[in-house]
């Protein structure tokens, strides 16, 4: 690698010679820049500065960042025109030494930090600015690279904390990026239109990089800790609003000044066209920024500040009683919310209610709906809860509920009075959310309608509940309005599976769910409060009394709901409520959750219920619970899923939150290259050696296959059922043993015997490394061949309690037979699963998916709908769990789909 590089660069010089008119003093500026580089390279490594790979940026960013704002001097003194306009001695050095500063850390990066070395910030970044600069410097523009220099400055800043190892530079560097790399680059690059056009093209495509990049730290900056420092949300809204303004007007006037000022004759339609689009594809493209504030923020930065999220609870709890059969021997675990299901379940009398929030102003809406039911008769409490009536509340407040609350919860209180002088209903975020939703249902009429108890009709209100139908069904909307709602992003993204599902919910909910007797949910909020024969079951008279001698049978508990079931203790709860809150966790989450209250549940009586915004079991920890889909009428309408399962049997909880290595693979650009080439000519050759291919690829393989084959550790870790704790499993096409890596604690704690199964030799070899490597060789069996041969299936034992295939099946060509193989191997009771690529279901015949199929099957990779048809239809099994999801494939911009199925063999 480092005589290709070293050739490669030779090369390069002679051709700057050659083509790009360099002068004798230009080759030795050039010469002598690159030995300045090895140089001060070598003296900062001599003086061990801990990151040595941003050396070299530290170098050039300083230097370039004094030559750009000298530069930047005489833009504000002449003008950017003259500026522009006058190649100087030392634009075009800054240019020669810019070009020497990308051949050297190219070179110094291939033999020092060449996993470093990426192929964005690496080699396109550093072959394109050798492009431009050699195109400048030959055209005679060398000034406008020149005075776009002023935009290392917070490379400058970020690299001077690098080579330390210290904390990235935050709001600094954040600010310095905005300023210089995005309004300044808008601005010169409009500037410098009027003296090429393929400067101004180039400029738009880094300009698009530079908004990408800031919004990456944009993103980082939100999630990190700043302690006391730490920027308040509205601030954070407020500063980057005003940064969207700021580029929006600079970038409106440079174009603008352009279109209106710089031409010689008036602007063409087109033209004008051109420039407006690409202003709001800019201020779309910011405009996300500003989304990702608001989105990764708002309800976070609600709990931190202790302030109300849910103002009720939006859960139909009339659902969870014809499924749970709540007694008064449960013990139930829930989440606080508002308190409504809460006092919901209350009414029903069970033992105990554990009633768990991590956001303790709800745990304070509940201690003092909790107080009033102590202290006051049925008019008041339904007065304060029902009616928000200030006047009651206020009343009653100092002398007979905050003598009964928490000194925390009476601070609380204290402070907030306003909420029920301003209107409880609309109270918190959810309140905001319905007092804007609820706007335009006002103006249609339909308040007094809902008030009246009248009948839907087609058009009530005419004009308006038509626009409020139409805005319904615009999902992309959602992602503004429902954070406001305590719907996190993670949430709602559950809704891109299948947005016209969701969107169609919506406008059924309008038109028929909200007319329904009794639904206080939108009663409450379009009316703006309940009515005694249209509220929640908790406020209506005939239960007050028993709520009162129930009373203290409801426990608090400030933190999530698996920590409040470990200080239950095992077999201590009976059912467990846990509303819709698995659904904005990753898999790693739920699984943590989810062991800890398995294993504190009844194992005899227990039973678990969730909500879900998806349209069928979206995570494989839940699909592995077996639960039952309930189809009973929701009046709210928004959740498309709820289900409830018992306490799972022949389930060890503690298996689904083992630990793999934790090890992971990356590749060199110059090792994916290799690999990328390799797959080239197995593509190009009319006779496929799949053996040859694989072994070519060495150890590079599964650095390359880590970004290829996506969600390889999910499915390894939660896809396959471990809480099953099987003891035989047969790898198909098992290839270096990387997935037996990802479930490594799995395999140690079950004992499982594994039988490693693939075509290569040269990849089962360095399967026996990995495994010897991990201490799991008296635990494994190689067995080299072909799955439908017969020599193959001796090795093997005639059943297995598990049997998968890891993006094996799509190369393999009687893969009717393989499957039919690894079928018969699977035991009654055990597990096949497999993932792999397929077009997308639905989509099949869509010039993406067809593309994608196409360019895989030039590798021997075949996309079939028949695997996916073949596994979901067999009778002999039962589908646990199965989904479809998108994956990018590295250097391009491919987002093929791959599946992740497990079925159970039927007995």
């Amino acid at each position: 690698m480092v005589a290709q590089i070293a050739t490669a660069s030779a090369q390069m010089a002679q051709f700057l010679a050659e083509n790009v008119r360099f002068s004798g003093n230009d080759m030795i500026l050039l010469g002598s820049n690159m030995i300045a580089c090895a140089f001060v390279y070598y003296f900062l490594r001599f003086l061990k500065l801990p990151d040595h790979s941003w050396y070299l940026t530290l170098y050039s960013s300083f230097v370039t960042s004094f030559v750009g704002l000298y530069l930047f001097y005489h833009v504000c003194h002449d003008g950017f025109t003259a500026t522009i306009d006058n190649e100087t001695d030392l634009s075009r050095y800054a240019a020669i030494f810019f070009i020497g500063y990308c051949i050297m850390d190219l070179f110094l990066g291939s033999m020092h930090y060449e996993n470093l070395l990426t192929y964005d910030d690496g080699w396109t970044h550093h072959f394109l600015y050798i492009a431009v600069c050699a195109y400048l410097i030959h055209d005679g523009l060398t000034s406008l690279f020149a005075i776009a220099l002023v935009e290392e400055l917070p490379i400058m800043l970020l690299a001077f904390h690098e080579v330390q190892n210290k904390q990235r530079p935050s709001l600094l560097f954040g600010v310095l990026y905005f300023l210089t790399r995005i309004v300044f680059h808008t601005v010169l690059i409009y500037k410098a239109a009027q003296f090429s056009t393929l400067v101004f093209t180039v400029g738009l495509s880094l300009l698009m990089l530079h908004v990408k990049e800031f919004q990456r730290w944009v993103r980082g900056y939100l999630m990190r800790s700043h302690g006391r420092k730490r920027m308040p949300f509205k601030g954070k809204l407020v500063l980057f609003a005003m940064m969207l303004a700021a580029n929006t007007m600079a970038h409106a006037y440079a174009a603008y000044d352009l279109v209106y000022t710089k031409y010689t004759q008036p602007p063409s339609v087109p033209i004008i066209v051109m420039h407006a689009t690409i202003l709001l594809i800019f201020m779309y493209r910011f405009g996300v920024v500003v989304h990702d504030v608001y989105t990764q923020n708002f309800i976070m930065t609600s709990i931190g500040r202790k302030k109300i999220i849910y103002n009720i609870s939006w859960e139909d709890p009339a659902v969870d009683h014809k499924v749970m059969h709540m007694n008064d021997q449960d013990v139930v675990l829930t989440i606080s919310s508002a308190g409504c299901n809460v006092l919901d379940y209350l009414c029903q009398g069970p033992k105990k209610i554990i009633a768990v929030d991590m956001n303790a102003a709800q745990l304070h809406t509940l201690e003092l709906k909790l107080a009033c039911i102590r202290a006051l008769n049925w008019e008041q409490f339904f007065d304060i809860w029902g009616r928000s009536n200030y006047k009651v509340f206020t009343s009653v407040y100092e002398s007979k509920l905050r003598p009964l609350l928490k000194p925390e919860t009476a601070e609380f209180w204290d402070d907030n009075h306003n909420l029920f002088r301003d209107n409880f209903m609309y109270a918190g975020t959810s309140g905001l959310m319905a007092k804007i939703l609820c706007f335009p249902l006002r103006l249609s009429g339909m308040r007094r309608r809902v008030m009246n108890r009248e009948q839907f009709e087609d058009s009530p209100g005419g004009i308006f509940f038509w626009l409020t139908l139409k805005l319904c069904s615009m999902t992309f909307l959602w992602s503004w309005i429902a954070p406001l709602g305590g719907v996190p992003l993670e949430q709602l993204n559950l809704l891109s599976r299948n947005p016209e599902v969701f969107a169609d919910r919506l406008v059924e909910v309008l038109k028929v769910r909200v007319w329904k007797p009794n639904n206080y949910f939108y009663y409450g909020y379009i009316v703006g409060e309940f009515a005694p024969d249209c509220c929640p079951r908790y406020l209506e008279k005939k239960n007050f009394t028993n709520l009162k001698k129930r009373v203290d049978r409801v426990d608090l508990f400030h933190g999530t709901w698996a920590d409040a079931a470990v200080r239950e203790g095992p077999g201590s709860i009976t059912i467990a409520s846990l509303l819709d809150s698995m659904d904005w966790m990753p898999a790693e989450m739920i699984a943590e959750n989810i062991s800890k209250v398995v294993a504190n549940m009844d194992k005899e009586k227990g039973r678990i219920f969730w909500r879900s915004f998806a349209d069928c079991v979206h995570s494989p920890v839940l699909a592995h619970l077996d639960g039952t889909l309930v189809p009973d009428y929701d009046r709210v309408g928004w959740y498309l899923t709820q289900f409830i399962a018992p306490t799972p049997k022949n389930y060890n909880p503690e298996m689904i939150v083992q630990k793999g290595s934790g090890r992971t693979f990356t590749n060199s650009f110059g090792a994916d290259v290799s690999v990328m080439l390799a797959m080239a000519k197995q593509g190009l050759s009319k006779v496929k050696d799949v053996r040859e291919f694989y072994k070519k690829q060495g150890k590079n393989y599964d650095g390359f296959r880590e970004a290829l084959l996506p969600a390889r550790d999910l499915f390894m870790r939660h896809v396959i059922p471990w809480a099953k704790e099987p003891k035989t499993w047969i790898s198909v096409g098992c290839g270096t043993a990387r997935d037996v890596e990802f479930v490594v604690g799995h395999v140690r704690k079950c004992n499982t015997k594994v039988y490693l199964c693939d075509l290569s030799d040269a990849l089962l070899e360095m399967a026996r490394e990995r495994v010897m490597e991990l201490g799991l060789a008296p635990q494994v069996v190689f067995v080299e061949g072909d799955i439908n041969s017969a020599a193959v299936k001796k090795k093997l034992p005639k059943q297995a309690d598990l049997v998968t295939c890891s993006y094996c099946l799509t190369m393999i060509p009687d893969w009717k037979k393989a499957l039919k193989t690894m079928s018969d191997l699977v035991a009654p009771g055990g597990n096949l699963a497999l993932i792999d690529f397929v077009t997308r279901e639905g989509r099949e015949r869509s010039w993406d998916q067809r593309l994608y199929k196409w360019w895989f099957a030039m590798d021997g990779v075949f996309f079939n709908k028949e695997h996916r048809k073949w596994l979901l239809s067999n009778e002999d099994y039962k589908t646990v769990y199965y989904a479809e999801e998108e994956g990018r494939v590295p250097y391009t911009p491919y987002r093929p789909t791959h599946y992740m199925f497990c079925g159970e063999k039927l007995a």
